[in-house]
């Protein structure tokens, strides 16, 4: 059995504030994601938008959207660094370079100097400020709060990322359609000036320290082993794969598209559809919170994850705008319960001092998502959006549904 969160008798409210009100550097951490996490929706909604507007090739949306996430296959060493060197410090100056980044790109625009190369630069550095070092905001987390505590902490975290992803790319998304999009590049990337200040009250009590490059080429192998050898952990990685195969693509490279051919909505319809997919992540996220330490954790991940694929696939044939938005909601809801999950089952099957690591071979996993964006978006370009997702969400439903059936030990985890 395990030892609830709240004291018996308290509400599902009470379970998902805990982190929150017992835990002052989580607060300053949830503060930071928050601003971070708007500033990054922002920015690929409105550099997808211009990728189209400079291109538009479907190819170019997605081949955009693959430059921001291609630093995930620095996912090891991101997962050595929040094994070894002081977090706070480290996210500071992610954030910076994120800054920097969004400013150059929002000047080019601003200018009228902007060329398409540009947006794949500019989407690749905020990809480097965010993707490899997820592992640094996870390892933090759990050391705060603590083991019973990290699923609620990490759905409030996702709370956090999820509200501003329904409210800040909608945001820009009307900032588009009114002022441009150097407004909305300008707007996106403000996000990070307040981003740090919370960090700097952080103490990381764990310190840091560099290890010597064959020494660190070893722990990443190592993190790789316990990675691999672990029956949960291994049958996780393959829906990783799976969701960032099928479904992630259509998220964060598809949206613009559907908006401009599909149901013909304009930017300020693709703000309506990114911001009502966040909505029901944010529930989702919402409701995992509430219910503390709850049992078999993977389970949750593996039936979220089949909810996600087919909700999509209906969201590619629906035809009509308002059951569209009906059907990205459900699509959001499912991806909450896969993200937080994800990350959180990983955290408490690897051994404490390597879940830096650990986390690390989770991104990179995740890093097949460039790639699978640039053969979605050929596919797309040749058969269109709509058939490519239909047919993307029930190959993650189904293939989710055969790693159900095949690892009781996922399903039992946590």
């Amino acid at each position: 059995m395990r030892v609830a969160i709240a004291p018996q008798g308290a509400s599902l409210l009470a379970n998902a504030l805990t982190p929150l009100r017992d835990f002052p550097d989580f607060r300053a951490l949830w503060w930071s994601t928050l601003y971070a996490s708007s500033a990054w929706w922002a920015q690929n909604v409105v550099l997808a938008w211009l990728a189209f507007d400079l291109t538009g090739s479907e190819l170019a949306v997605a081949a955009a959207a693959a430059a921001g996430f291609a630093p995930m296959l620095l996912g090891p060493l991101g997962g050595l660094l929040a094994d070894r060197i002081h977090r706070p410090r480290l996210l500071i100056g992610a954030q910076s370079l994120a800054l920097g980044a969004g400013a150059a790109i929002a000047l080019l625009v601003t200018l009228d100097r902007a060329e398409y190369w540009h947006v794949l630069v500019a989407a690749w550095l905020v990809g480097m400020s965010m993707a490899p070092l997820m592992p640094t905001r996870f390892t933090l987390t759990i050391d705060v709060v603590g083991e019973r505590r990290v699923s609620s902490a990490n759905a409030v975290n996702a709370v956090g990322m999820l509200g501003s992803r329904m409210v800040v790319p909608a945001v820009a998304g009307a900032l588009i359609a009114t002022f441009g999009a150097d407004v909305a590049l300008w707007f996106s990337a403000a996000w990070y000036i307040p981003a740090s200040w919370p960090l700097l009250r952080i103490r990381d009590e764990r310190g840091g320290h560099a290890a010597a490059p064959g020494a660190a080429l070893g722990e990443i192998v190592q993190g790789f082993r316990f990675a691999l050898a672990n029956r949960a952990l291994r049958s996780l990685l393959v829906v990783t794969v799976l969701a960032n195969t099928f479904a992630w693509p259509v998220i964060l490279g598809f949206l613009p598209v559907f908006a401009e051919e599909v149901f013909e909505v304009g930017p300020a319809g693709l703000g309506l559809i990114v911001g009502v997919n966040g909505l029901g992540a944010l529930l989702g996220a919402l409701g995992i919170a509430s219910l503390g330490d709850f049992r078999r954790k993977g389970m949750l991940y593996l039936l979220a994850t089949t909810l996600f694929g087919l909700a999509l696939t209906a969201f590619a044939v629906s035809g009509v705008f308002a059951l569209a938005l009906v059907l990205i909601f459900i699509a959001g809801t499912g991806s909450a319960g896969f993200g937080v999950m994800q990350s959180t089952v990983t955290m408490l099957l690897a051994p404490p001092d390597s879940r830096g690591r650990v986390l690390g071979v989770l991104m990179l996993s995740i890093g097949v998502l460039p790639g699978a964006m640039l053969v979605q978006g050929t596919v797309a370009s040749l058969v269109g959006v709509a058939v490519t997702t239909a047919a993307s969400g029930v190959l993650l439903g189904a293939l989710t549904l055969m790693v159900t059936a095949s690892s009781p030990e996922l399903r039992k985890a946590g």
